[in-house]
């Protein structure tokens, strides 16, 4: 529930903003404001917010427009108007796309009694906002600069106006929305962040390509965060750093590896999160026993043995986690072998209901690791040691609140960075982390931090190009069945956007007798018996 929600815009109209010089300066990327150009909006939005991320009002009711009777503007006008709604009102919109996008919206619809209505109409659903005094305005943009268009999400939010394309301005007059705010036809993102500097939220901004339409851009008129796509430049990293400590970065840029290297190095954490309806996901307040399975207590191990875990990629990211996961995790193999799925603890503010979706239809060989590195994509070396205590602490409340106990790092050249990761394990509710190593050949090694938690670096891929099924199975095999040494266990990473289970299957069912596929909560129990007091020992 939304405590206090204003939005002061003073002299809205009296001053004359002119266009700023596009070029990037690269002798000083910080935007500089003339003293003559006073800053007309500010943001004193107070949203709710669960363990981290902000949310939307208290939802009861959703209504609904399927995603194939608008056109991209369309989708864009309404994502707009969904975040403005979710700021103030419990009866909110809900874009249905099909497949997993129905899925989410019937589970809430029968776990969380969400009533809700059809829309077949557009123009029903914009009038029927319209007379609520929501929508103050809208925004032109032309998309035929691209740009124009992010320029024009930026401003949704802060201003109270819809996104309206030059293309379908006259239809948006006709539904009732005829007052023009800003024609931003010919602008940035860079002439609104020069010109309203202090209109935007500094715990989130967003970074969303011009070529999406309804996805995020929902989220981001709901903060009011300020949104680009830039690539790797000063002027990103500059607007990376005016942000709060502890700050997110929502959405994906151009250059996974150097945004969020950049990202990290400015304290700042990375969330890809690409996907429609976060502002209504979000409004769901409802979190009692959203908590996967214990992690398994006391595991028997065989002597002669060799133990192997799968861990399935990309957890990290939102929009996965709310569209293909739901189609991974369908496939009809899935719960006869053992495997383990990462996953955003993040989807315990901004989308409970795809959380508790995946905890209730998990089966005992299914079980949850956050994605790396933890509460959101930051490469743990290159954020400053400063920053990393408050980090942690977001992270031990989630892992608290979701029992998401193991934790897959992904960084390049850390794994021996103790110092890092006894920082991880120094938090209760860390139980074990999991490293894989960013474009690097994995080693399989296992460490131990100074209270005895398992630091697990993956062994093997199961990667299309990079290491095949008959690779992989000729890997495991070779190994000793020797649960007493670090050789005897085998951390699979798998790739999920070239593998699936059918692939998982095919490994497991031509490996020896003696190797046992395990979930990751056995797979780091049995390493920490049977590898942990040793490693004590040698420490001491």
């Amino acid at each position: 529930m939304i405590r206090f929600c204003n939005l002061i815009i003073i002299c809205f109209f009296s001053v004359c903003l002119p266009a700023c010089n596009n070029n990037e300066n690269e002798a000083d990327p910080y935007i500089k404001i003339p003293p003559n150009k006073i800053d007309t909006i500010e943001n004193n939005q107070i949203l709710n917010t669960g363990i981290v991320h902000q949310k939307g009002f208290k939802l009861e009711k959703l209504n609904v427009i399927k995603n194939d009777i608008l056109n991209p503007e369309e989708r864009i006008l309404v994502s707009t108007l969904q975040g403005l709604v979710a700021k103030s009102s419990s009866e909110q919109i809900y874009i249905d796309e099909g497949g997993p996008s129905s899925v989410w919206k019937e589970y809430m619809i029968s776990s969380y009694n969400i009533e809700y209505r059809n829309y077949n109409s557009l123009d029903e659903l914009i009038r029927y906002y319209k007379n609520k005094n929501i929508v103050k305005g809208y925004i032109l943009y032309d998309r035929k600069n691209e740009r124009s268009l992010t320029a024009a999400t930026a401003l949704c939010g802060p201003v109270s106006a819809i996104a309206v394309d030059k293309s379908i301005e006259q239809e948006a007059i006709k539904r009732g929305v005829d007052k023009k705010l800003f024609d931003v036809s010919d602008k940035t993102e860079k002439w609104v962040y020069e010109n309203f500097p202090s209109a935007f939220t500094k715990k989130n901004v967003a970074e969303l390509s011009f070529e999406l339409n309804q996805h995020l851009r929902d989220y981001i008129a709901l903060t009011n965060c300020f949104v680009f796509y830039d690539g790797i430049t000063k002027w990103r990293t500059s607007v990376l750093k005016r942000l709060d400590e502890g700050a997110y970065c929502f959405g994906y840029g151009v250059d996974e590896f150097n945004m969020v290297a950049d990202a990290s190095a400015q304290g700042v954490s990375t969330l890809p999160a690409e996907a429609p309806n976060l502002s209504a996901l979000s409004s769901i307040y409802d979190t009692e026993g959203l908590k996967q399975r214990p992690p398994a207590n006391d595991v028997i191990t065989e002597d002669n043995a060799h133990y192997v875990t799968f861990l399935i990629s990309d957890g990290d990211n939102i929009a996965y986690n709310l569209w293909s996961q739901h189609s991974y995790f369908s496939h009809p193999l899935r719960g006869s072998i053992p495997i383990g799925h990462t996953i955003s603890p993040s989807l315990y503010d901004l989308a409970p209901v795809a959380l508790r979706w995946y905890y209730e239809n998990a089966s005992e060989n299914d079980y949850f690791v956050c994605g790396p590195s933890g509460s959101s994509y930051i490469f743990p070396s290159r954020m400053p040691a400063d920053k990393m205590d408050k980090y942690l602490d977001k992270l031990d409340k989630y892992a608290d609140a979701t029992g998401l106990t193991i934790c897959n790092i992904l960084d390049q050249g850390a794994i021996n960075r103790m110092d890092i990761w006894n920082k991880y394990l120094s938090k209760p509710n860390i139980d074990a982390l999991i490293y894989t190593g960013y474009g690097e050949a994995p080693r399989g090694s296992i460490q131990f931090s100074t209270n005895g938690k398992p630091v697990i670096e993956q062994r093997d891929n199961l990667w299309s190009g990079l290491e095949e099924e008959d690779t992989l199975i000729k890997n495991i095999n070779s190994r000793p069945a020797n649960p007493y040494s670090t050789d005897g266990y085998t951390l699979v990473f798998v790739h999920v956007w070239t593998k699936d289970m059918k692939n998982i299957k095919t490994v497991i069912d031509k490996l020896n007798p003696n190797v046992h596929v395990v979930t990751p909560d056995v797979f780091v129990k049995l390493v920490q018996k049977n590898l942990g007091k040793q490693a004590i020992k040698m420490n001491n």
